[in-house]
């Protein structure tokens, strides 16, 4: 069985429910080496997806992923919902996706995987990360079902038809297998995702999912892609506030207010203790720990 342990590194605050720079500054004095000792324990490789912006603001963040002998891919370049790829055009995305890639490759040297902020592309991104010199993207999850509280919702709904296994994507749509050179690899999901916010939510029901999901790879064969945040690992020390990020007060109420609430639960070394418990779960059935790039070569062949 094939375990991708995947973090999106990204400069968001989760007690002030938006983009702060002092976060850059705890993700890599703590946050980021918090998760490193943890994967060292487990002898665990994974894949780093960072935003352009944390990159520029902390180049030895990436540094410290590449040295300790993780994969760094790329997770846009701004991770702001007005950014979002399934509201850029392809020249827009085309555009962000080398900044992005210029300042990460100037840390990590070439990368080639991808993760859209907030899992949000459409149809110009399979041709992006294709102009742009991408090979994996991992921002499908596949029978994921998050109601109204994500951002891009409606568009996320495709997600129910979208393949369980990893397919390369299609250029009429992000759901189907198609003839692109991009591989998508999907964040494993059984209606609730296998996330670590689910996991600080709710761990009981986290682990029932995990259950069908680790059934379910060893029948099929399908990796299971855990998604995590090293700012998660960051305790709540200060003040808690709720920014306004959605254009409606719908939006607003479950995707800023609700969705914060929860996002709330079991931050700092509880988040740690849960993610250790996934890993030796994983560890238990035989995995074996892949970077995304890694798990593409195998495919391949």
């Amino acid at each position: 069985m094939y375990f991708l342990m995947t973090v999106d590194v990204e400069a968001f605050s989760i007690p002030l429910n938006r983009e702060d720079s002092s976060v850059v500054k705890q993700v890599y004095e703590e946050g980021l080496p918090l998760l490193l000792d943890l994967f060292s324990k487990h002898d665990v490789k994974g894949t780093f997806y960072f935003t352009g912006t944390f990159a520029e603001q902390s180049p030895e963040s990436v540094e410290m992923i590449r040295e300790h002998g993780h994969e760094v891919g790329c997770h846009g370049y701004d991770h702001s919902p007005q950014r979002a790829f399934d509201v850029l055009s392809y020249e827009e995305q085309v555009s962000d996706l080398k900044k992005a890639k210029a300042v990460i490759e100037d840390a990590a040297g070439k990368i080639v995987s991808f993760r859209a902020p907030a899992l949000r592309i459409n149809e110009d991104t399979v041709k992006a990360l294709e102009e742009t010199g991408f090979k994996t993207d991992s921002s499908i999850c596949s029978q994921r079902f998050d109601g109204p509280f994500t951002f891009g919702s409606k568009k996320k709904l495709k997600w129910l038809f979208a393949p369980r296994k990893p397919y390369m994507l299609s250029y009429d749509s992000v759901a189907k297998a198609g003839q692109s050179k991009i591989l998508e690899v999907p964040v494993s999901a059984f209606i609730l995702p296998y996330v670590g916010t689910m996991m600080r939510i709710n761990p009981s029901i986290t682990k029932i999912v995990q259950k069908i999901l680790f059934f379910e790879s060893t029948k099929t064969g399908k990796p299971l892609v855990f998604l995590f945040h090293p700012n998660e690992c960051i305790s709540v020390n200060g003040k808690v506030s709720t920014e306004r990020r959605a254009s409606n007060y719908v939006g607003y109420i479950f995707a800023d207010v609700l969705r914060q609430r929860l996002k709330l639960k079991n931050l700092g070394r509880g988040a740690l203790k849960l993610l250790e418990c996934v890993l030796k779960d994983a560890r238990e059935h035989d995995s074996e720990f892949l970077s995304m790039k890694d798990y593409r070569g195998k495919y391949r062949e």
